[in-house]
């Protein structure tokens, strides 16, 4: 009998992974001092862990010594975080730039050198090109699809998980792409990713899920895993595009309301919510009312 339900169980637990999982929920984590500061570090967790946090998006600055990295990731782990290192910089994708190659070296030494349980889950880049004024729309954009290309080939070689923040309208610019010249820049990253953070900043999850629609649509035959971001800081671009004026209780009910749609898609990738970021969501839940 106990042979026998043990066999369901994992049977069970199989045809969960194989279809996918909207359970994901990540937090960009971007201020290092916060890490080294293991009181302020253990009240972010304390914060991100009653959200239902289970994924951390840290920003690994120059600052923050492979001890106190090592220190960090280990307790996140502990606590059930996953922890990926953030960074990112748009002159990466300039022609001749060394910073990208320069950052995966100490990832990769780092992760050679750290125990095992304190290792990261990912290497996770936020280059964003349309922050680029001097470059023409149609140059950025294939140095970007270019760096991607070269990006992912070097961590994939070296037996590491890349992912990306990516804006949400990525499916209407065309690339060059080996003998294609129209490729969908969209396509291209999920083709070679191993997951996407998709910068879906609105305020309702309706509108969250409509700016995923075309990414969405792509996972359903793509390894490549999709979250959605929702924005919590006050925004330059108008009321729509934070759950700044809505406050964090509302904002809990939309992301339950996009978990939900998303786990009725039923995709064989996970998928899941992100918020961005630690910080401005802390500040978000002070006001009365607000703690979800």
């Amino acid at each position: 009998m106990k042979k026998l339900v043990c066999g369901l169980i994992l049977l069970a637990l199989a045809l969960g992974c194989a279809a996918g999982s909207a359970e994901a929920k990540g937090v960009w984590w971007w201020c290092g001092a916060d890490a080294r500061n293991a009181a302020e570090a253990e009240k972010r967790f304390a914060f991100l862990a009653r959200q239902g946090v289970n994924e951390i998006y840290f920003w690994v600055d120059g600052q923050t010594s492979t001890e106190e990295l090592v220190r960090f990731v280990r307790t996140a782990r502990a606590k059930g975080f996953s922890v990926s290192w953030l960074s990112g910089d748009v002159s990466w994708i300039d022609p001749g730039c060394l910073g990208f190659e320069e950052v995966w070296a100490r990832y990769r030494a780092y992760q050679k050198a750290a125990p095992a349980d304190a290792r990261f889950t990912a290497l996770h880049l936020d280059v964003e090109p349309h922050q680029n004024a001097k470059l023409s729309k149609a140059r950025k954009w294939q140095l970007y699809a270019d760096f991607v290309l070269r990006a992912t080939a070097l961590v994939h070689r070296g037996g590491e998980k890349l992912e990306w923040d990516i804006p949400f309208w990525l499916d209407g610019i065309q690339v060059a792409r080996g003998d294609k010249t129209d490729a969908s820049l969209l396509e291209l990253v999920m083709d070679v990713s191993d997951g996407v953070v998709l910068m879906s900043y609105r305020d309702t999850a309706k509108a969250m899920l409509d700016t995923a629609k075309q990414e969405l649509d792509f996972a359903a035959t793509r390894t490549c895993r999709v979250l959605l971001g929702a924005e919590t800081g006050k925004s330059g671009e108008g009321d729509f595009v934070s759950y700044y004026e809505e406050g964090a209780a509302a904002m809990a009910a939309e992301l339950d309301k996009v978990q939900k749609a998303l786990a009725a898609r039923n995709l064989k990738v996970a998928t899941g919510v992100a918020v961005h970021h630690v910080g401005s969501w802390m500040a978000l839940t002070a006001g009365p009312g607000n703690e979800p």
